[in-house]
């Protein structure tokens, strides 16, 4: 009784004293044009928007290696930002790796990637080792990818890579996003089942895009439309775990669908605004969804205008880019990225030389007090209370019919329209 009523006394002085600033904050981020491989294309984005970018999404898969990766993640670096490499289980876009990865067939390839990419972080001085977000096989619950659909061979996969990275010991300077699509397209409907372990994912993610009215299927969402059902589904399930948006963007309200690419909509969002839709996406962040640690807008134009500040598909400029930098000015958005995992790496990397402003050092523990010495009843207390925390401010889920609208339409899709959606839209090889 006497250790209970301690406990209790901690948790009322931690109430009465907590301050939040150190945990709530999100890191700013994007998917830039041509994966990394041109600094003026980081440059473009970071001088034309409020704040430059703590972390920029890449995509890779296995027909490529470090002597590739490390002059893309060396730019990233150079300019102040963390890569996230989204790594895809495929080579020629053929079909799924995953159960040779999880045999181990593929570990030479695995184990010379791991061995470039210690070489390359070594290459830095000790004391700003770069740490990179590892993003393997996204979207695993949709069907446009190989990888999609096979829960079991997935999560095996996944344990295999993840080992593989332990036994190198350079999981030190590897963060895990293990990240869903925000609309189950799946034979499956739960993204649960490919959840590999909690000792083996360090944050959680999700994709989601705004496709207006230009699919049958779709019509104009709203940020809670888009992301509120999963969100919960995941803070429910694995609260100890912080959330990135890593992929998200809206349509241009001018955007006309193409049949060529199966949009087979309207115009009947004309009248929308995608400023309204991108500030009110960041308000949305700060006042709902707390886990939300980073957010990487998908800036680029492809099956629509999804970017900020590039000449969008009708030929007009992007719109959004004005509603972006009014929300992101807020001191809740940060541009320096800190790592989740204490190591010797004092930085994330190179010199931050060029392409913005200059950055604040601002911390973002999951843990909400950090700043006094603590014991370790103060600490759980502390933890604790961040996760009622995160819990009481949950949003309210909205948008499911929407998106089961979405589900079924992206299922009845033909194949070569699904791979314009998907496989079709990146910059992979260097330009």
């Amino acid at each position: 009784m006497a250790n209970n009523n301690h406990a209790s006394l901690v948790f009322a002085c931690c109430l009465a004293t907590l301050t939040l600033p150190a945990h709530a904050s999100t890191m700013l981020g994007a998917y830039i044009n041509h994966d990394g491989w041109s600094l003026s294309d980081i440059d473009k984005f970071n001088s034309t928007t409020a704040k430059p970018v703590a972390v920029v999404n890449l995509f890779t898969t296995f027909d490529y290696h470090w002597d590739s990766l490390s002059i893309q993640a060396s730019n990233i670096a150079a300019r102040g930002g963390t890569p996230m490499i989204t790594l895809m289980p495929y080579r020629n876009n053929n079909n799924s790796m995953l159960t040779a990865i999880a045999a181990g067939t593929e570990d030479n390839y695995i184990n010379s990637w791991i061995s470039s990419f210690r070489n390359w972080r070594d290459s830095y001085p000790s004391d700003s080792r770069p740490t990179i977000l590892l993003r393997f096989g996204h979207e695993f619950n949709g069907n446009w990818y190989p990888w999609s659909n096979d829960p079991e061979t997935f999560k095996a996969a996944w344990r295999h890579i993840h080992g593989l990275f332990t036994a190198a010991g350079v999981n030190n300077s590897v963060e895990w996003v293990w990240c869903a699509n925000n609309v189950n397209v799946d034979d499956f409907n739960d993204i649960t089942r490919y959840y590999p372990g909690n000792d083996v994912v360090d944050w959680t993610g999700i994709d989601g895009y705004n496709w207006g009215s230009n699919f049958s299927f779709s019509r104009w969402k709203t940020f809670d439309e888009t992301f509120s059902s999963t969100y919960v589904k995941l803070i429910s399930n694995y609260p100890d775990k912080p959330v990135v948006i890593a992929e998200v963007a809206s349509a241009e309200p001018g955007d006309l669908p193409d049949l060529s690419k199966g949009q087979d909509g309207n115009d009947s969002d004309a009248s929308q605004s995608k400023d309204i839709w991108v500030q009110d996406m960041y308000n949305r962040i700060i006042a709902s969804y707390p886990a939300i640690r980073a957010v990487a807008w998908f800036n680029t134009n492809k099956e629509l205008s999804w970017a900020l500040n590039e000449t969008s598909l009708s030929g007009l400029p992007n719109t959004g880019l004005n509603g972006y930098n009014s929300a992101i000015t807020n001191s809740y958005f940060l541009s320096t990225f800190t790592p989740l995992k204490t190591t010797t790496n004092s930085s994330t990397g190179g010199k931050k030389t060029g392409g913005g402003k200059p950055r604040k050092s601002t911390s973002t523990s999951l843990v909400a007090a950090t700043t006094t010495t603590a014991t370790t009843d103060r600490e759980s207390a502390i933890t604790g209370l961040q996760h009622t925390i995160d819990i009481s401010r949950m949003p309210i889920i909205v948008g499911e019919k929407l998106l089961g609208l979405e589900a079924e339409g992206f299922r009845r899709l033909p194949p070569d329209a699904l791979k314009n959606i998907r496989q079709n839209r990146l910059n992979i090889n260097q330009y």
